[in-house]
């Protein structure tokens, strides 16, 4: 892969409900804990830093945070975050962030959810690779979790 292949992931998915539904499971902290596999503290809003512990047998205990930025409902929601699965000893203090942002667009049938995360080219040669891919798969498992919930909720 080239360094422009390893800097944005990008996958989308048709939801069949309504955008109004979508907007509330992505930006509700409560619905979102749920298909995110998440334990949640605070709430979603601009300026907000939100600590998460993962809840998914792969990462169970995998405490991190989310820095949001923006909130257009409904429309776009996006954060900030220090992607992949923690090392031991790497100061993510230092770490850059990556930008994860949630664009919901009406279309017949539904909503179409496009996430886009950017800004694997500020990480560190040495995890690039290795972070990319994990959230690539990472990503495509969340839009399968919440096409399941918001059809269960429908």
């Amino acid at each position: 892969m080239t360094a422009t292949e390893v800097n944005q992931i990008e996958k989308q998915i048709l939801l069949r409900a309504p955008r109004e539904r979508v907007w509330q499971a992505i930006t509700n902290i409560g619905e979102f804990s749920k298909w995110f596999n998440v334990k949640a503290e605070g709430s979603f809003t601009p300026g907000a830093r939100v600590h998460m512990i993962s809840t998914h047998r792969s990462c169970e205990g995998e405490s991190f945070y989310v820095f949001v930025e923006e909130m257009e409902a409904p429309r776009k929601f996006s954060w900030r975050w220090h992607p992949g699965m923690k090392e031991p000893g790497l100061d993510y203090h230092t770490e850059p962030t990556t930008l994860v942002v949630f664009l919901l667009e009406e279309v017949e049938g539904g909503t179409l959810l496009k996430v886009t995360e950017s800004g694997f080219n500020q990480i560190s040669l040495a995890r690039r690779a290795a972070v990319f891919q994990q959230n690539t798969g990472g990503w495509e498992f969340q839009l399968q979790q919440i096409e399941t919930y918001v059809g269960q909720a429908a």
